[in-house]
This record gives C-alpha cells, structure tokens and sequence, in this order.
C-alpha cells in the first residue's frame, strides 16, 4: 500500500510464450568486410604461398643437351683420317724399262711381273747386279724393284707402293745360300741387298726369290692390298775364283 492510500498491486511479468534465440556464433571462413577490403588493396604486395606459386607458374622445359659427344667423334674421326692419309707410303713412280735393261743393275735382261687386280694393272722390273766374286770374300747382290707402268682402277687411287718383306739367294738346285741383309729406298725404286761369301767354282744358274707387300695408296688413306712373291729371277753365270 503507497502513502496516498491507494492499493498497488505487484505485477510479476509473464514468460513469454516465443523461444529465446541463442545468438548466432561466426563461421571461421566468414570473413568481415575490413579484412576483404585490406587484402584488395594489397594484393599485389602479398607473396603468395609456395602452392600458389607451385600452380601459378607453367611447366619449366628441360634444357636441351648439348651433342657434346657427337661433336667429339666427329673431330676424333676427322683426325685419324688425317693421320691415315700423312702416314701412307710413298707412291713409287713408274720408270719404263730403263733400270730392267740397265747395265748397272740388270745382269738378266728385261725381266718383268705383271700385275692385274682390281685396284689397277701394275707392271714391276727386277734386275740383280753383281760384280766378280772372290772365293771366301763377301759378295754383294744387289736386287732392285722399280714400276715400268700402272694404270689405277679409278680416279681414288693414286698408286702403289712396296715393302720388300724377304729376298734369298738360291742354287740351280734349290740350295739355300744367304738371305736378305737390308733394303734401301732410291726414289725410283726399291732395293733389297743380299751379302753372301761363295766357294770357289762356277754358278751357272744363280737365282732369287723375292717376297714384297703392295700397298694401295688412296686419296685418303692406304690399304695394304696383297703380298706379291716372285719365286724365281735367274741371274747370269757367275764364276767365282
């Protein structure tokens, strides 16, 4: 009851009959208008991540490698041919029948071989100089080579040149004397030397064989092309006092 006399009457409020509503909590990828707004403004400041920049960036090419190896083979290649074609033997040159029928070297007279194979037709001398003989003393046979003609196969081959591998002094009946001793090259020809020492009598019928390598000489190179054997050139008689 208030002072005025009048009766109060409490009012105790109601429930109400509408559910409260629990306030909503923020999503974790709500993002407020502020931080948008910043990350638009400094965008082009921002390093993006290592996976952004991993799918940003296209595929990086392979470098190409360099043929180091083929370049290298090439120049070894290139080399050994040049080393081929330094290293070739010397052509002999053709001499017509002047030394078959020289009176210094030839004692047999115009004694030729000829040779007719793929890479060409070659003709080769032989003569053997000998001078008196002394029984007992060493005796000097001098047995050259030289080219009387050549025609090549074909424009790659220059000529031929030789090696005289062997060359013996025989009897009329196949009895072996002496051997070769050493061979010199004279420019026009190759000589093979055969020292030997004969008892005294007459050699009616001497001979040598001879044995050489023909080497096929190209414009870029050689070959070794075959081993020619000439199993018999007969010497004059020699008497031996």
């Amino acid at each position: 009851m208030s002072s005025d006399g009048s009766e109060q009457t409490e009012v105790t409020p109601s429930p109400s009959s509408e559910p409260a509503v629990a306030p909503s909590e923020p999503t974790p990828a709500a993002q407020s208008p502020s931080e948008g707004v910043w990350k638009e403004d400094y965008e082009d400041v921002i390093e993006p991540s290592e996976e952004e920049k991993a799918a940003s960036e296209p595929p990086k090419e392979k470098p190409k490698k360099k043929h180091w190896v083929g370049i290298i083979t090439v120049i070894v290649i290139i080399v050994l041919l040049l080393l081929w074609t330094l290293l070739s033997p010397k052509v002999m040159p053709t001499q017509g029948s002047t030394y078959v029928n020289s009176k210094t070297y030839a004692s047999l007279g115009n004694y030729t071989g000829s040779r007719d194979i793929w890479s060409g037709n070659v003709t080769w001398g032989f003569s053997v100089s000998n001078s008196t003989a002394t029984a007992g003393k060493p005796i000097e046979f001098q047995v050259l080579v030289t080219k009387v003609s050549e025609r090549p196969g074909n424009f790659f081959f220059t000529g031929l040149a030789i090696k005289i591998t062997n060359c013996s002094l025989w009897m009329s009946d196949g009895t072996f004397i002496a051997k070769l001793s050493s061979t010199r090259d004279l420019g026009f020809g190759k000589m093979a030397i055969i020292n030997a020492t004969l008892p005294a009598g007459n050699y009616t019928d001497l001979y040598v064989s001879m044995k050489f390598t023909e080497y096929e000489v190209m414009r870029i190179g050689y070959i070794p092309l075959e081993n020619v054997l000439v199993q018999k050139i007969s010497l004059e008689a020699l008497a031996v006092a």
